[in-house]
């Protein structure tokens, strides 16, 4: 999007004869406004919530974008909302295994981890990135979480996976963020600890 205050379109000028002034477009699927002095396709643009495209699409009697006149009628096109891509991803499962695959034990709703863990969290589907992180217990802050591992799956499974040096004592809950082009989606968090 072109900045405010760009004077990439030159500014309304003041004809000289009546005739100068082109008519408005034969149909008109919106509004008619008069263009008022100062005024370019741009800032009318920004003033209606379309694109300075949208207004030349729409006023083919604009021949030159750099030349529309104080009091020249121009077509505003209805505004059509873009549609907000829809972001369905979903962290299925978190799991934490051992490095054979077996699940690791949970006591008093604590996972058990070992030394090296591995983390599998599984999406409804595939994704480009998953980050995992750390949160120590007691910070209730997501300032203080530590980024633990990144995996880049393939793109066709709904599966990502790291391998993870436990540090001893270690004490906290784990989160995934995935990601898939712009659309990301975070797992519920998961108390873990490793008391050796």
């Amino acid at each position: 999007m072109i900045p405010l205050g760009n004077d990439k379109f030159t500014r309304t000028k003041h004809p000289v004869r009546d005739d100068q002034i082109p008519q408005p477009p034969k149909k008109c699927y919106g509004q008619l406004y008069k263009i008022k002095p100062t005024q370019t396709i741009f800032s009318i643009a920004h003033k209606f919530g379309v694109t300075a495209e949208d207004i030349l699409d729409a006023n083919p009697q604009i021949v030159n974008r750099d030349l529309i006149f104080v009091g020249q009628l121009i077509c505003i096109p209805a505004g059509t909302p873009k549609p907000k891509p829809v972001c369905d991803l979903r962290v299925l499962t978190l799991s934490f295994l051992t490095e054979d695959g077996q699940p690791l034990p949970v006591v008093d709703g604590a996972v058990q981890l070992s030394a090296r863990v591995i983390i599998r969290p599984t999406f409804n589907r595939p994704v480009s990135r998953a980050f995992f992180f750390l949160e120590p217990t007691g910070t209730e802050t997501c300032e203080l979480a530590s980024l633990i591992g990144i995996d880049c799956p393939s793109a066709v499974s709904g599966v990502a996976e790291i391998l993870w040096q436990v540090p001893p004592g270690t004490l906290g809950r784990v989160f995934v963020v995935a990601c898939i082009d712009s659309c990301c989606a975070k797992s519920d968090e998961v108390l873990v600890v490793r008391n050796s």
